[in-house]
């Protein structure tokens, strides 16, 4: 039987790296045979002699590994040079440097960055600076010659935006963006030099099935740049560019692509294909006029890196490119949760409520205010000594209580108006006076309540306020008696919250007031009787039953005076009193609870809690997840 299945696993493996091969000979070979079969004079195609050459040449490494087939992709910070509308595609802020290594002291370097919008789309910016040295010049042919150099550079604005499915015809089955970019382009010859502004526009279409299609027009507004007294200006460009990928089993991912831009009279064609591996490193190979290239990268979390060489007929070209993204994404900070809940420790926990922490003022900044409460909770427990993280979730829990006030006093308030409208004015009195309640400084509410209250006949207003008071008997007669069963079981907290509902409904009921005036004198000499307890246990060293009795006492009065550091100088005198052993297994074993509270088994959760408090009773992160259990079994 083992032997079978380490037959089959070899077996597996063999077949994946035969894939490879076929991939990687694919996506050189294929390229290779076809340049071979190439018109030459298609190869002879020379571009050079055209205003603007320089800005033609192509930037990014990945880009040109494919011959330049990328205006349909257009997936990186390189989108703002080939086509605008692909900063859409930008899940988080992106920077892109290449240099390019040409011939005769040439070279080429490009920096581009692209930053995402949550709902206005996307902008990106491209700076390209290409400089050629070493030429010389003489006034006559018996002069000393001297030399100079030549540089263009090109500076580049863009936003693109998707096109929202309402607009989107039905007929097309995918997505829709649009982008528009402003540039500048400037050259200098020795001592002479000009600049111009033009405009690019760009669309992209892209299917759910991996199919995708970009139409891009370069120098829609043509820059026109004067140098001594004639005005060149940049041909227009017109670029088409499909391409498509296609997962090829779970490890690897082909994307074929071409363009056929059309400038200076006529077409000039490309085509390239991509591999990628496990999404971390890929191979690359294209074809055009002007010859054959070859590319490879490699990319880890937020860092690809990108090579590429031009055969062409002058000489090889070089490429680097290195592209850095910022932040993580939603689903990028989930897997990296969910990668790490399955080796939990101290170090990883807190390194998990950090992404919890992060993705909660996410959620805070879009508005979510529950899912941010949720996220910080879970950062709490995962890394219960942080401050930080209490705070923010105090004030989350604060901000998310206002909200929810807000919104039941419109609720109410819409309600009471229709009703009002429909003559239920009993219905709608009852509408405000709810609405007044949640929120006390509303003043249409007040006002309507006396208007109403004048319409009412005397009968009714007395028919009206003896059904209102049988109501409110009933309310308040449950909140006692609940309150009276708890202060019976010792539960002198939650008896006292019960007593004060009581109250607030009826604020002159005098069984309320004796019943809260009995239970704040139990608890203030059951505080009184845990102090002598926790100091006694100070004296004796019992710090684990002094940790108990603080404990209960922040839990009846959370801001008794000096309680909360005496907790914390016990909690402390007991971990210093754990063992080792025991304390590592305890830490072990908290990130089971958490893990087990987080996934909703409250019962396992509280038997490894239990065995938690056992071998490190001052455990704070073991007293935050119990409140929480308790509040769950609820």
């Amino acid at each position: 039987m083992f032997s079978q299945a380490i037959g089959k696993k070899m077996k597996g493996m063999l077949e994946d790296v035969h894939a490879g091969l076929r991939i990687f000979f694919l996506s050189v070979c294929i390229p290779g045979l076809a340049l071979a079969a190439w018109p030459a004079r298609a190869l002879a195609q020379p571009d050079g002699g055209l205003p603007g050459s320089f800005s033609r040449e192509g930037v990014g490494a990945r880009a040109l590994g494919l011959a330049g087939s990328f205006a349909g992709l257009a997936d990186d910070a390189g989108a703002v040079y080939w086509n605008p509308a692909g900063l859409v595609l930008l899940s988080k802020p992106e920077l892109t440097v290449n240099h390019i290594t040409l011939f005769s002291g040439t070279s080429s370097d490009f920096i581009g960055f692209g930053l995402p919008f949550k709902r206005l789309g996307a902008m990106g910016a491209g700076y390209l600076r290409q400089t050629s040295g070493n030429f010389q010049k003489r006034e006559t042919p018996f002069d000393t010659p001297t030399s100079f150099d030549i540089s263009n550079t090109l500076l580049q604005l863009g936003w693109a935006i998707g096109v929202p499915a309402e607009y989107t015809p039905e007929v097309i089955r995918g997505k829709i963006s649009l982008g528009v970019g402003l540039k500048s382009a400037a050259q200098r010859i020795d001592t002479a030099s000009g600049s111009g502004t033009g405009a690019d526009a760009g669309l992209l279409y892209r299917h759910n099935k991996g199919l995708s299609i970009g139409f891009v027009v370069q120098n829609l507004m043509a820059p026109a740049i004067t140098l001594i007294s004639k005005s060149v200006s940049f041909p227009r460009v017109v670029d088409i560019a499909p391409a498509y990928t296609r997962a090829m089993g779970k490890d690897l991912k082909a994307t074929l692509a071409a363009r056929t831009n059309h400038y200076g009279g006529r077409f000039h064609p490309a085509g390239g294909l991509e591999v990628w591996y496990l999404d971390r490193f890929a191979v690359r190979s294209g074809l055009e006029a002007k010859g054959f290239s070859l590319g490879a990268g490699a990319r880890l979390a937020n860092y690809q890196v990108d090579y590429a060489i031009l055969l062409h007929e002058l000489a090889p070209s070089h490429i680097v490119s290195l592209s850095i993204k910022f932040g993580m994404t939603g689903p990028e900070r989930a897997e990296e949760i969910r990668r790490g809940m399955k080796k939990l420790d101290q170090e990883e926990g807190k390194r998990l409520a950090r992404s919890y922490y992060l993705e909660g003022l996410n959620a805070a900044r879009d508005g979510n205010l529950p899912a941010a409460i949720g996220n910080l909770e879970k950062s709490d427990l995962l890394d219960p000594a942080n401050r930080q993280v209490e705070r923010k979730l105090g004030e989350l829990k604060a901000e998310y209580a206002l909200q929810l006030n807000r919104q039941m006093a419109e609720t109410s308030v819409i309600l009471a108006r229709q009703q009002y409208a429909q003559g239920n004015i009993l219905v709608s009195l009852e509408y405000w006076k709810a609405a007044l309640q949640v929120d006390p400084a509303n003043e249409e509410a007040a006002q309507a309540i006396e208007t109403i209250k004048s319409r009412l006949g005397s009968q009714e207003t007395e028919t009206l306020a003896r059904a209102q008071r049988d109501i409110l008997d009933v309310q308040v007669s449950q909140f006692l008696t609940r309150a009276q069963g708890l202060r019976e079981q010792g539960l002198l907290t939650e008896a006292l919250a019960e007593a004060r509902k009581a109250l607030e409904a009826d604020g002159g009921n005098e069984r309320a007031k004796t019943l809260i005036a009995e239970l704040d004198q139990a608890m203030r000499e059951k505080v009184a009787q845990l102090s002598r307890e926790a100091a006694l246990e100070d004296e004796r060293k019992d710090f684990k039953a002094s940790v108990a009795a603080y404990q209960a006492i922040l839990k009846m009065a959370p801001a008794a005076p000096g309680i909360d550091e005496k907790l914390k100088t016990a909690r402390a005198a007991v971990s210093v009193k754990v063992e080792p052993a025991h304390k590592k297994e305890a830490e072990r074993l908290y990130y089971v609870a958490v893990d087990q509270y987080l996934k909703k088994q409250y019962a396992e959760s509280s038997k490894t809690l239990a065995r938690i408090l056992e071998l490190d009773p001052g455990s704070e992160g073991a007293s935050k997840l119990k409140a929480k259990l308790e509040a769950a079994l609820k």
